[in-house]
């Protein structure tokens, strides 16, 4: 059934979607610092087109900027839950 086969391919690629974004962060989190990890992720931020008529493929490039600019989200996120450091006082 093209159908069922449709609908399988539609959820394996929601949930790829999702690992490769997880996978994104961590990748950026390898650096030394947050600001490293969103470098990181702003480096390797795929272009766009320049004309955009909405075609299935440009559609998907739009998903994986968009998988990008959550895995930024996610690094944020992680950096904004670390305590402040702050130094001795004399």
């Amino acid at each position: 059934m093209l159908n069922k086969e449709f609908l399988d391919w539609q959820e394996e690629t929601f949930k790829a979607i999702e690992l490769w974004t997880i996978r994104l962060k961590n990748e950026a989190l390898k650096q030394y610092t947050y600001i490293g990890a969103i470098n990181y992720l702003d480096i390797n931020y795929p272009s766009p087109l320049c004309a955009h008529d909405g075609s299935p493929s440009e559609q998907f490039q739009s998903v994986i900027r968009s998988m990008f600019e959550e895995a930024k989200k996610m690094v944020y996120e992680e950096a904004q839950l670390q305590e402040i450091k702050h130094g001795k006082s004399n």
